[in-house]
């Protein structure tokens, strides 16, 4: 597990239109898990599964690096 914090400070992120949970089968299947104000979804279709594995990528590089992540933490904790 690793973990990666957005930065408050940016008022943009690609996370924007809400939270979702890529997911991956035994049989390699992907899927998707999204949530909104209108309610949740399962996402099959492999072009919309792209699309929000695409924005997950683009989460990982907006957000700051698991070492950064970890200080933040370490400071929030006050165990630096």
């Amino acid at each position: 597990m690793s973990l990666q914090f957005l930065q408050l400070d940016s008022p943009y992120n690609a996370g924007l239109n809400g939270p979702f949970t890529l997911l991956e089968t035994p049989d390699h299947q992907h899927l998707a898990y999204t949530e909104s104000q209108r309610g949740s979804q399962w996402v099959s279709d492999a072009d919309e599964v792209s699309i929000l594995a695409r924005k997950y990528a683009m989460l990982r590089t907006q957000a700051l690096t698991t070492q950064d992540s970890m200080g933040l933490l370490d400071r929030l904790l006050g165990d630096e």
